[in-house]
């Protein structure tokens, strides 16, 4: 798996790409995440559209994350999962912690306005 970071203002678009399974490229989302929020960045979107598959090693660093995230008082969505994830997801009651986007910009709007509240 491999992850970039696009900042955008005052948020942070991580793009996923390749499978999010149990191997040494999982773990450092949570290096980069931390690394983020050391910084005083607390606004993410998790691209991850190019993800196709996710076991539950991934699952779990999504979670991880999400969870650091909320501790500091951020906001996390979650974009363009594709139909296998989104399943997946649903099925082990992920998709309803992590809000899912389609469109980058309802994603943004969500982040921006619900850093500290809700999801």
């Amino acid at each position: 798996m491999r992850i970039t970071a696009d900042t955008k203002n005052d948020l942070v678009i991580l793009k996923f790409s390749g499978k999010l399974i149990f191997d040494e490229s999982l773990f450092s989302l949570r290096d980069e995440i931390g690394q983020f929020l050391r910084s005083g960045v607390s606004r993410f979107i998790f691209d991850i559209s190019a993800v196709p598959y996710c076991d539950s090693s991934g699952c779990g660093e999504i979670i991880a994350a999400y969870s650091s995230i909320r501790k500091v008082g951020g906001t996390v969505a979650v974009l363009n999962p594709t139909e296998r994830i989104r399943v997946l997801w649903a099925r082990i009651k992920l998709a309803g912690v992590l809000p899912i986007f389609d469109r980058l910009e309802d994603a943004e709007a969500y982040v921006r306005g619900n850093s500290g509240t809700g999801h």
